[in-house]
């Protein structure tokens, strides 16, 4: 979302939101997948409180459905400041996990034949941001996953893909090509995430969707599908971001583990021209 005072930010996601109430069936609730703020990451911590209480209005004033946060690389503050704030009170994901209202960047539920497991990729490399997972959060999705992939499909949600084609593309549009060959860093897609892809394929996971690249691709591999849904923002509210307008994915996720999605543009582009 990158919300934000400037360039209609505010304005754009009460027109996503509201856009929601035109789908039918309506659905059952919200996943918002991370940088659900412009940027924490080098901002002072006053603009941060200015980005979040836009984000909470817009978000509590347009709609009423239950929703499930998942942190992205831009609503961690701090991290990437040229000033040292790491003793600031707030540094890093407190902000995000105060305005959230949650004990822990990662956690799961159920919600009817389906179990969702919230994971929090964003770590940090010096003063840089990456895909990966700790340790403390591995041995629990490992447990998370023992105790319920028995039992129903498994969505996993992360911010940074875990698997995605579009990650290559993300800095070369315009007619931008690689010089030698295409490759993708760990800021734009999970570190080394093999090990991590076998445990999500023994756990009976069905459906990893993310977010992060604001591009749009679907993948399947050992199995599982991976999705990366494009942007509510967009080219961060400057238009459509390479080939992908401004907009939101639809999941229609079905008892025995298919699913059905769909990518809807919401009408900003529009109401822009």
């Amino acid at each position: 979302m990158h919300v934000k005072p400037e360039r209609g930010a505010p304005e754009g996601y009460a027109r996503a939101l509201q856009s929601l109430a035109k789908i039918d069936p309506p659905p059952q609730f919200i996943i918002t997948g991370g940088d659900h703020v412009m940027d924490a990451l080098e901002a002072k911590r006053d603009r941060v409180d200015v980005q979040w209480d836009i984000y909470q209005k817009t978000f509590s004033d347009n709609t009423k459905l239950k929703s499930y946060p998942v942190i992205g690389n831009h609503d961690v503050w701090g991290w990437m400041a040229k000033q040292d704030w790491d003793a600031q009170p707030g540094f890093g994901k407190a902000v995000y996990l105060e305005r959230m209202q949650l004990p822990k960047s990662y956690y799961s539920f159920d919600s009817g034949a389906w179990h969702f497991i919230v994971l929090d990729n964003i770590s940090r490399r010096e003063k840089e941001y990456f895909g990966q997972l700790d340790d403390e959060q591995t041995e629990w999705l490992q447990g998370d996953l023992a105790t319920n992939a028995g039992r129903k499909p498994v969505c996993v949600l992360s911010h940074i893909p875990l698997v995605a084609i579009c990650a290559l593309f993300f800095g070369y549009g315009n007619g931008k090509t690689p010089k030698e060959f295409w490759r993708v860093g760990d800021n734009m897609m999970h570190h080394d995430v093999k090990p991590l892809l076998k445990i999500l394929a023994a756990g009976n996971v069905k459906l990893c969707i993310s977010g992060h690249v604001h591009l749009l691709d679907r993948v399947q591999y050992l199995g599982m599908h991976f999705i990366c849904d494009g942007a509510v923002c967009g080219n961060w509210w400057g238009g459509p971001f390479q080939e992908v307008a401004e907009g939101y994915g639809i999941f229609d996720l079905i008892d025995d583990g298919t699913f059905e999605h769909q990518y809807v543009t919401y009408g900003w582009e529009a109401r822009k021209a």
